[in-house]
């Protein structure tokens, strides 16, 4: 589910962090550009693990006053594995995209219908997705826990973002496609006791 990735970059520490020991104003600057941002055909960067090694700092006098150093470091990354088992909560069903699933930091996981149980219909009125097992009507309703299997990553170059795009025009750029049709997989609750 995290893998650790090997980067590098030029960073910038500005005057007022120069009181803080090295290693943490650089950890910072690297935390505050990386964390919670999807780096195209890495993932979802988390947190900066550790800084393997830095070079000498060039201070601008002429600018801010800020130093810059070339910086090679290591990041906690989310990319989960194909055929990786992971648990989320439901967190909507329409009846033609399927299923959206969120693991609280992530929310772009969707089962597509092809991908659900085997007899799993689109309940209109409920608005919710139903595995009509046997005899049985087993609904998928938002919040409930459940456990999927990673089928497809998707990577999305979307360039930079623009503030007043229309949200529902975004697109997502890296997305997880998840299957549930096989035993063992879908809500929790099917499968206790």
């Amino acid at each position: 589910m995290f893998i650790l990735t090997l980067l590098r970059d030029n960073i910038r520490t500005h005057p007022s962090d120069f009181s803080k020991p090295r290693t943490e104003s650089l950890t910072d600057e690297l935390n505050k550009k990386y964390s919670n941002k999807i780096l195209h055909n890495v993932g979802l960067c988390i947190r900066v693990w550790d800084i393997l090694e830095a070079s000498d700092e060039i201070v601008h006098m002429v600018q801010d006053g800020s130093s810059q150093a070339k910086v090679t470091f290591r990041m906690v990354v989310f990319r989960p594995f194909k055929g990786e088992i992971m648990t989320g909560k439901v967190a909507s069903s329409h009846p033609t995209e399927g299923v959206r699933v969120t693991m609280d930091f992530f929310d772009d996981i969707i089962i597509p219908p092809s991908f659900l149980q085997a007899g799993s219909e689109y309940d209109e009125e409920e608005k919710v997705w139903v595995w009509k097992y046997e005899e049985n009507d087993l609904y998928m309703d938002k919040d409930e826990p459940i456990r999927f299997r990673i089928e497809i990553e998707e990577f999305v170059d979307v360039g930079p973002v623009r503030d007043g795009v229309d949200e529902e025009k975004k697109v997502a750029p890296y997305s997880l496609v998840v299957s549930v049709a096989e035993p063992g997989l879908g809500l929790l609750s099917w499968w206790e006791g």
